[in-house]
């Protein structure tokens, strides 16, 4: 029987990894996997976290089953931290990480709506398209970037023109994109818009939250998206705020303003847990709850996130200084977040990573967290280098 599978395709950002992994030269320099990295190229534990688990450790006395909606303390507390008020509008469950929070808010729209359409903006997250095929809900795609390399909210618009009522719309969060590019406060507010008026529901994917502007700033764009629909689904990662990646924890908001909808809501989002995966893993989200219920645990853990999000804004600013020596990263400047695209093929990537031990994927999205002290020069010296034919 299984001879007659055939070897999908690799990951193109674990293919990146894995390169890198292979790679021995101590140069080396990884853009792929989409992890902060601090100076020394490191992916730390965080001391809030840190601290955290060490008191999980000494008090806890079970490894027992969580409920099925997760662990309470952690949905009472994550939800209060990301939609504060608005949580009491919300079916609220715990997942396994974003990409899980994703699949059972596909698995919901199925449930609802067989026939419900999935419109994205690509490039996406390839999760995105791949968990809408293997639920089985038609996928409609649009560019995201238009031929200037700049968000296409015109294309963005008239998707969401074409939504019927029961469709969803993906939307990204802050910095969430890979293009490190994000919609206009008053794109998303009028895409928003169109959506309620075409019974469309948005699907917002936010896990970069407080690496932007800051963690009210990001998680106060959020709050006003959900405030101009009923209808809402949010699937929220703490991978990055927390940096508890393989951890896997995660959670999904499905927001509705009638009690007996959310009852039943709740419950389906259960039963669909339950056949994926049972129940949640337990650790992460033990962790998280132990910062969030502890002010100086949450303030530690605050102040780390903030000086995160310096080191990414200081790397842009590093990389757009270098665009008059690479023009390829003049737009570095006009994103947010951990990734931008540079203009680049998969040969000049593979140039990269050959000649220069310099690995990210095909598509030439960079996670900028990966470079090192002069790394920033070393990448604009490579790329410069791109444009001279080989001898």
């Amino acid at each position: 029987m299984f001879d007659r599978i055939a070897a999908p395709p690799a990951d193109p950002v674990f293919e990146a990894m894995a390169r890198y992994g292979a790679d021995r030269r101590p140069e080396r320099t990884d853009l792929g996997i989409g992890v902060f990295h601090d100076e020394h190229g490191a992916s730390p534990v965080l001391a809030a976290v840190a601290e955290a688990e060490e008191q999980l450790a000494r008090e806890r006395r079970s490894k027992a089953y969580l409920p099925l909606a997760g662990d309470p303390r952690f949905l009472e507390a994550f939800g209060s931290l990301v939609l504060k008020n608005d949580k009491n509008r919300a079916a609220l469950i715990q997942s396994t990480g974003g990409t899980g929070a994703v699949r059972l808010a596909f698995e919901l729209v199925k449930l609802a709506n067989p026939a419900a359409r999935v419109h994205l903006g690509v490039p996406s997250w390839p999760n995105h398209a791949g968990i809408a095929h293997a639920v089985g809900l038609e996928l409609r795609t649009h560019r995201y970037l238009d031929r200037h390399a700049m968000v296409d909210f015109e294309a963005a618009r008239a998707s969401a023109r074409s939504c019927a009522a029961g469709d969803v719309f993906i939307l990204h969060g802050p910095g969430h994109n890979p293009t490190g590019l994000d919609l206009a406060r008053a794109e998303r507010n009028e895409i928003l818009g169109i959506l309620a008026e075409r019974g469309a529901v948005p699907i917002i994917d936010i896990a970069y939250w407080g690496l932007c502007d800051g963690l009210e700033a990001d998680l106060g764009s959020l709050r006003h998206d959900v405030s101009l629909n009923e209808e809402v689904l949010v699937a929220v990662s703490c991978s990055k705020a927390f940096g508890v990646y393989r951890e896997r924890a995660g959670a999904l908001f499905a927001l509705n303003p009638r009690q007996s909808a959310r009852s039943a809501v709740q419950a389906s989002l259960e039963r669909i847990s339950r056949v994926l995966v049972s129940t949640a893993p337990a650790h992460g989200a033990a962790v998280i709850a132990r910062i969030l219920g502890d002010q100086r645990l949450k303030a530690l853990w605050t102040g780390e996130l903030s000086r995160m999000r310096e080191r990414i804004a200081g790397l842009r600013n590093q990389l757009a200084d270098l665009s008059s020596q690479a023009p390829h990263l003049a737009r570095i400047a006009q994103g947010r977040g951990l990734f931008a695209l540079l203009p680049i093929t998969p040969k000049e990537i593979a140039r990269l990573s050959s000649d220069q031990a310099i690995h990210l994927p095909a598509s030439g999205r960079i996670n900028i967290t990966g470079l090192k002290a002069g790394d920033p020069e070393r990448l604009a010296h490579a790329l410069q280098e791109l444009s001279d034919p080989r001898p």
